[in-house]
């Protein structure tokens, strides 16, 4: 089966008039790619990915200067579906929306809004697929607004915010805003959406200082809440934090956070499942950093989150130097570590006496990273740049248990660990293996859930302005990944074993071409 899809053609326009508007337009065409099949020496090919062609367009126009925007957007996808096994993408989908904003008083009040809507077409393997992905999970069973319709074809959705601000140079600076999403609300086709059936509203206020006083040169502190429910009423999160930004007057700088999600209802955690009422958590965060101005600064920070009833722990600390030998040179280096220890991670579902099982366990991971970036100007018209990233991450789950009262009081309610002769470990099949009723017979078995996850990122970028606004670059592009799964955190055998596998590189020239209208 082919790695990666082959873009047949593409397209991409873009610029602005002399008049304000501006126009995108972006197509491209990719192919219908086929896998050969052997079956008992027999060799056939399969289409695995149908014709497809994508389009996006955007326009915005300016009135009074700037002061006004109103814009729209549109997108299509539409497949060639010849092979029946691929019934379950959508034929088609379109999305598209309308937005404004409007200042006044130098641009200091503004107010904006956005208007959007989705449909999704195809057969009923793929609307059932919609109905039931991670955005909404319409097979809830406690979902009294949304349920699964199998003989739907097309799907549609709607969304829309508004919000009203103040902002310029004033002390006072605040926002509140109110943003829904339908159940049907549906862009993943083209674009990306984590969820919909919500709506949201939040508030931020900010007092700024930007003259020096005492030991500071400014100084910014800022309090927020949010509030999101879904289309069936129901409140399913609320939250509230505050943040500060202060620069001494020697310019170093420091910043941290202090924030509260109180107990909330969440309908996803279950994947499916009914909806979950998780412990609140507080989360904080702190960071300094020295002179940016000066040829060697450098920040460290550390990040703590723990909720409620001992459920989850997670600290993350890191750090970074930037070295300028000389103004056309930079190189920074930031490492990261973290740790995050759960008593609930989703494992899988499973059924036992016609009833689900959501299958949970305690996780204990950690992950490492170093970013590395070096830029680099020849001259005002060529430059460098590097970027590397190892990443390094392992987790060990223990204590499996599953859910058993998801609106428990009591926190510990809501689950059964399993103990004892309920579960054991089939080694050779790498399979704990549940024996719920302690009948002798294996009921269910969970497969052992322990990773290592190893992965290493590079781009190298040559970019040279070949003539006023003009430009074409040069590209290297370099991964490496590499998985095990004995949940064991070793960094030196990690990273040996990471640049132990082959690298997949991608070399890329692209060249740009601007011109007036």
């Amino acid at each position: 089966m082919p790695e990666a899809t082959s873009i047949l053609g593409a397209f991409k326009f873009s610029g602005k008039t002399k008049k304000g508007l501006s126009v995108g337009i972006l197509e491209s065409l990719t192919a219908n790619e086929k896998a050969e099949i052997d079956s008992f020496g027999q060799r056939s090919k399969e289409s695995v990915e149908p014709l497809t062609n994508y389009f996006v367009g955007r326009l915005q126009k300016d009135f009074n200067k700037g002061e006004t925007t109103l814009g729209g957007m549109f997108t299509a996808v539409n497949r060639d579906i010849t092979n029946p096994l691929m019934n379950y993408l959508n034929t088609s989908a379109y999305s598209g929306g309308i937005d404004f904003k409007h200042s006044w008083k130098e641009r200091t009040w503004y107010v904006a809004g956005v208007g959007t809507f989705s449909n999704v077409n195809g057969d009923q393997q793929a609307l059932i697929n919609v109905q039931t992905s991670s955005a909404r999970y319409f097979q809830r069973p406690d979902a009294m607004h949304v349920s699964v319709d199998s003989s739907l074809t097309s799907l549609s959705g709607y969304g829309a915010s508004a919000k009203l601000g103040r902002m310029g140079q004033k002390k006072l600076q605040f926002e509140t805003s109110v943003t829904l999403r339908s159940p049907g609300l549906e862009f993943n086709d083209i674009g990306f959406m984590q969820t919909s059936d919500f709506i949201h509203h939040g508030t931020w206020m900010g007092y700024y200082i930007r003259e020096p006083f005492s030991i500071f040169r400014n100084f910014y502190l800022n309090l927020n809440y949010w509030l999101t429910w879904n289309f069936e009423g129901k409140l399913l999160s609320n939250n509230y934090n505050t943040n500060f930004n202060a620069q001494f007057k020697n310019k170093w700088r420091l910043n941290g956070n202090l924030g509260r999600q109180n107990q909330s209802l969440s309908t996803n955690f279950l994947r499916g499942g009914p909806s979950f009422i998780k412990p609140g958590r507080i989360n904080t965060n702190i960071n300094i950093g020295t002179d940016y101005s000066k040829k060697v600064s450098c920040n460290i920070g550390a990040y703590y989150g723990f909720s409620d009833a001992n459920s989850s722990d997670s600290h993350e600390y890191w750090a970074g130097i930037n070295i300028r030998p000389m103004n056309a040179l930079s190189i920074s280096i930031e490492p990261d570590f973290g740790t995050d220890k759960s008593t609930l991670q989703y494992v899988q579902t499973d059924s036992f006496n016609g009833e689900s099982r959501y299958i949970f366990a305690q996780i204990d991971q950690k992950t490492l990273a170093f970013t590395i970036r070096i830029n680099y100007t020849i001259t005002p018209d060529l430059t460098i740049q590097y970027y590397g990233q190892p990443f390094i991450s392992s987790g060990k789950y223990t204590d499996y248990k599953r859910i058993t009262d998801t609106h428990a009081d009591k926190y510990n309610d809501r689950y059964h660990t399993f103990i004892g002769t309920e579960i054991s470990f089939n080694e050779p099949d790498g399979l704990y293996e549940i024996d719920e009723n302690n009948d002798g017979t294996i009921d269910y078995s969970i497969s052992n859930a322990d990773f290592n996850f190893r992965q290493f990122r590079s781009n190298l970028v040559v970019r040279w302005e070949y003539r006023p606004g003009s430009t074409v670059y040069f590209v290297w592009s370099q991964g490496r990944t590499s998985t095990d799964s004995n949940g064991m955190f070793d960094y030196g055998n990690d990273m040996k074993n990471l640049f132990d596998v082959q690298p997949h590189n991608v070399f890329l020239i692209k060249l740009n071409y601007w011109f007036s209208l």
